[in-house]
């Protein structure tokens, strides 16, 4: 049995049954209306920032003064609501600020109600709470058709440039196509390579030209009807632009397992062919992955981000490869995992006394002399023991500490080249250079700084940088090279042979050493026709009096082949492996020719 009753003071007591009541105060319907606003706040809005702040503390605080009783936190829940308050201020949102202020009477009503329980103040506090409740379930709505309209603008933004649908409109022909077709489909993403060199020496108007071209190809090669059609407005495609120079498509392989594989090749072939802008031929290539929609459980923002995972995997890990197209695969996420936590390791290291120096000597031929020793980059790192410089550098460049580690390790070169100088070895130090962005003048008057305090002679110090970086210089770049030779460093191209690489490309700048990497001098037996490849290559830069030398030698068959092409040096574990530089000195004493 239920019964109401009204006792002195405005407390309202319901009688649930005999000897049960409950008491009803004006600080309990409080409580329960505090309560209610938060939790409406929380499930209808898509807060951020401050505004989850303030319902995380009004939350807490509503249930504190459930328990407790204690009306201080009363007036606390109305000063975490006016968070609400000076956000609506802030973004300008009036519908926000409505609810807001809404909520704050709602509750200075119910405060004043502890000490005036009056029957209109009652009704005032229903009446608000009623429309706060609707304001909430307006304000929800007005956000959703907010975002709508922000996806179909992005969506329209999209395709307006290239007339084909973005993200937004991928996604719904996804979602759709995956309720019909039942059998397996592939997610491919293809990017197109290049762009930077077109936009750069021909400009951004024959680069967009370009790229419509590139775009137009590609859909040529997906009119198959095994390829998902996406819905743009009026018209329908067969791939998305996913922003920048990527562009993905879904195909079913009900017709074949390899079919992604087979339009992958066609899209390939495609872009190979030399296109005709204005009067200039130009050649832009591609990479590509693509990953099984069944991954990451259907849903398309976790398969997208796994195959721009497992590009950018496989540009970062295999940068002279051959290779342009790798599959998802569930390792790049630990691989992904790794890296972050190296990076924050970086982040934190002190590399100065972290990171040491190791030394490979390149040994003559004619009188097994050193004819220089290159410092190696090594990481004593305090979980996986010695990291080689190829394992971080690229999270060196990515935590913005390639410069001040270029630093350090010139400085650490001119240091020892000076030891070396005064024990009376005329034996040259080389040291790597990664990235381009140290062809730099700040870096350049910091060489020539450094050079000058040590007293070096020229020639003591060779930089070694990438055949695949000297070939993509621009003008200022290619100037900073003939700086440095004019300081007193040689220059060496190192890797040289890694990747396909057009000679006319590199710099017309005179290099004193050229690295054959070790795809040129490993398994000699297998070269075939490939041989006299790399023998013309020796001769032509025996011509230009650049000395080359065979890398990754560790075999005598190997170091035969190295001789019998020209090269006047080479460096391997053949002859040693890399030590610690911290003696030097001593090993380069037992080995100097008598």
């Amino acid at each position: 049995m239920l019964l109401i009753s009204t006792a002195s003071g405005g407390a309202t007591q319901l009688l649930l049954s005999e000897g049960i009541t409950l008491p009803l105060t004006p600080f309990m319907a409080g409580i329960v209306g505090a309560l209610l606003m938060g939790a409406l706040a929380l499930l209808l809005q898509r807060s951020e920032g401050m505004l989850k702040f303030a319902h995380l503390s009004s939350a807490i605080l509503a249930i504190l003064l459930a328990f407790t009783g204690h009306v201080t936190l009363l007036y606390l829940l109305a000063l975490s609501l006016l968070l609400y308050l000076f956000h609506s201020l802030q973004e300008q949102k009036s519908g926000f600020l409505l609810i807001s202020a809404v909520a704050i009477v709602t509750l200075v009503m119910w405060t004043v109600s502890e000490y005036m329980w009056k029957l209109p103040a009652q009704y005032a506090a229903i009446t608000i709470l009623s429309m706060y409740v609707l304001l909430l379930g307006y304000q929800a709505y007005t956000v959703s058709n907010e975002k709508d309209q922000n996806d179909h603008d992005e969506d329209q933004g999209e395709h307006e440039s290239l007339g084909l649908p973005g993200r937004q409109s991928f996604k719904r022909a996804f979602n759709e196509y995956r309720q019909t077709e039942s059998s397996p489909c592939m997610l491919v993403l293809i990017r197109l390579m290049g762009f930077e060199q077109v936009n750069f020496h021909l400009g951004r108007e024959f680069g967009d030209l370009l790229l419509a071209q590139s775009a137009n190809r590609i859909a040529q090669c997906l009119q198959s009807g095994d390829v998902m059609a996406i819905t743009h407005g009026n018209e329908t495609a067969k791939m998305a632009h996913l922003g920048g120079l990527n562009f993905a498509f879904v195909c079913s392989l009900k017709h074949g397992r390899h079919f992604h594989e087979q339009l992958i090749e066609a899209i390939s072939n495609s872009t190979l062919k030399p296109f005709n802008v204005g009067s200039c031929t130009l050649e832009i290539t591609m990479r590509a992955s693509y990953v099984n929609c069944d991954e990451e459980m259907g849903q398309l923002e976790n398969l997208i981000s796994c195959v721009f995972l497992a590009l950018d995997t496989q540009m970062a890990e295999q940068k002279n490869s051959h290779q342009q197209v790798v599959p998802y695969q569930q390792r790049m996420q630990i691989h992904r995992l790794e890296q972050q936590v190296r990076l924050s390791e970086l982040a934190k290291l002190n590399f100065r006394s972290e990171f040491e120096l190791y030394f490979h000597p390149v040994v003559r031929h004619d009188d097994n002399g050193i004819e220089f020793v290159e410092l190696l980059l090594r990481w004593q790192h305090p979980k996986q023991g010695i990291l080689s410089a190829n394992e971080f550098i690229d999270d060196i460049r990515l935590v913005g500490l390639a410069v001040p580690v270029a630093e350090y390790v010139f400085e650490r070169a001119c240091e020892i080249a000076l030891a070396l100088k005064m024990e009376q070895i005329s034996v040259p130090i080389s040291i790597n250079v990664f990235g381009t962005e140290l062809l730099s003048e700040s870096f350049i008057e910091f060489i020539d700084y450094t050079m000058l305090n040590h007293q070096l002679n020229p020639g003591a110090i060779i930089i070694e940088c990438p055949a695949s970086m000297l070939a993509e210089l621009d003008e200022q770049e290619t100037a900073m090279i003939s700086r440095l030779q004019n300081l007193g460093i040689k220059m060496c191209v190192d890797s040289f042979g890694d990747a396909p690489l057009v000679l006319a490309k590199l710099p017309a700048l005179r290099f004193e050493y050229v690295k054959l990497s070790r795809n040129m001098t490993q398994a000699p037996e297998n070269l075939g026709h490939t041989k006299s490849l790399v023998r013309g290559i020796v001769e032509m830069h025996q011509q230009k009096d650049c000395h080359v030398i065979g890398e990754g030698v560790e075999t005598l068959g190997q170091l035969e082949f190295v001789k019998s092409i020209g090269t006047v040096a080479a460096q391997g574990f053949y002859f040693s492996r890399p030590q610690n530089s911290n003696i030097l000195i001593s090993w380069l004493k037992q080995h100097q020719p008598q």
